[in-house]
C-alpha cells in the first residue's frame, strides 16, 4: 500500500489506542484496510457524471448502472435512507420531462416547417 492509498486506514487507526494498534496481525489489518478503503465506482459499464452552473451555483447528475452487486438487505437499507420519492427528485423528473416534451415540440415544430419549403 502506497501512503495515498493508506489514508482511509491511517485515518481509522488514529482513531485507535496505539497499544490496540500494535497488536494488530498482518491480517487484522488487512482486513481493517478493505474496511476502511473508500468505495469506487470506477468499475460500473455505465459511468455517467456531469455537473452544470444552475442559479449561482454548480449542480452534479451521477448515472451509475450495471450488475447489482449489493446484498438484499443493504438495497432495503438505501431505500430506506435514500428514497425516490422526495420533492427534489420529483421536482427533478419533472422538469428533466418537461426539457424532453419542449424539445420534442420544437422539433416537430421546425420539421413540419421544413416540409412545407
Amino acid at each position: 500500500m502506497g501512503a495515498e492509498a493508506s489514508g482511509p486506514l491511517d485515518e481509522l487507526l488514529a482513531n485507535i489506542p496505539e497499544a490496540v494498534v500494535e497488536s494488530f496481525t498482518p491480517e487484522q489489518r488487512a482486513a481493517l484496510w478493505n474496511a476502511a478503503k473508500p468505495v469506487s465506482w470506477r468499475k460500473h459499464p455505465i459511468n455517467i457524471r456531469i455537473t452544470f452552473p444552475f442559479f449561482g451555483g454548480r449542480y452534479f447528475v451521477t448515472i451509475v448502472g450495471g450488475f447489482e452487486r449489493r446484498e438484499l438487505g443493504r438495497i432495503v437499507r438505501d431505500r430506506k435512507m435514500h428514497p425516490l420519492k422526495t420533492a427534489g427528485n420529483v421536482l427533478f423528473m419533472l422538469g428533466v420531462g418537461g426539457a424532453f416534451y419542449l424539445a420534442a415540440v420544437v422539433g416537430m415544430f421546425v420539421f413540419s416547417n421544413l416540409i412545407e419549403f
